[in-house]
């Protein structure tokens, strides 16, 4: 009888989360990819397959408009969480040749500490802290947004003195759309792992001093 309980409880937890995981989708990015606010750097999320390519164009379209000089500012491009045997050349594989054609080691900061997003949070607020970043561009994934950017606003914004501005463009990286994840088994574990991630740092964890 007790494992028919358990089994009954840890199905009922299941069917939860199948019900509610798709709330991680339930925002709105503050960028929409035309109109480009001026900011400090694009922070670029290094977890998932196909975010630096595309946080790499965006900078690009930076590039363009700062064309000539004097027009908008140009950002830093950030690459948090490449892991530490990254390098100039691992990047150079991940971003179209004609980006990288303009695209300096002046340019870039490839952070390479950081095993998690908490982690892409300080490492990030100790760069902006040094470099006097006031606003940043959050890239990641559309699964993975919510919770990067409720980590991201409290390490960088509740808890300090002079809050950095974070402003978020999701980027599509999955085989599924947010609407369809129920649909094939990988949108599901993708969709409701985030979901169990999000409860923990929404309502357990706090930011580190």
């Amino acid at each position: 009888m007790r494992m028919i309980f358990w089994g009954s409880v840890l199905t009922g937890l299941a069917v939860l989360a199948m019900v509610m995981a798709g709330e991680i989708y339930d925002y709105q990015d503050t960028v929409d990819g035309v109109h480009l606010p001026a900011v400090d750097a694009i922070v670029c999320l290094a977890g998932g397959r196909g975010r630096i390519a595309a946080a790499a164009d965006v900078w690009y379209r930076y590039w363009e408009l700062s064309r000539p000089p004097g027009q908008l500012q140009l950002p830093v491009f950030y690459v948090s969480g490449m892991g530490p045997r990254s390098s100039w050349a691992v990047l150079e594989k991940q971003v179209r040749p004609g980006v990288f054609k303009v695209l300096g080691p002046e340019n870039v900061v490839l952070e390479t500490e950081s095993v998690d997003t908490e982690g892409n949070a300080r490492w990030l607020e100790r760069t902006a802290t040094e470099r006097g970043w006031k606003k940043v561009l959050l890239i990641t994934s559309r699964y993975h947004m919510r919770r990067a950017q409720f980590i991201f606003e409290e390490q960088l914004g509740r808890q300090r003195s002079v809050p950095i501005e974070i402003e978020t463009m999701s980027v599509f990286q999955e085989p599924f759309e947010p609407g369809e994840w129920t649909t094939e088994l990988h949108g599901i574990q993708v969709t409701v792992g985030e979901y169990l991630k999000w409860l923990y740092y929404r309502f357990f964890w706090a930011p580190s001093k």
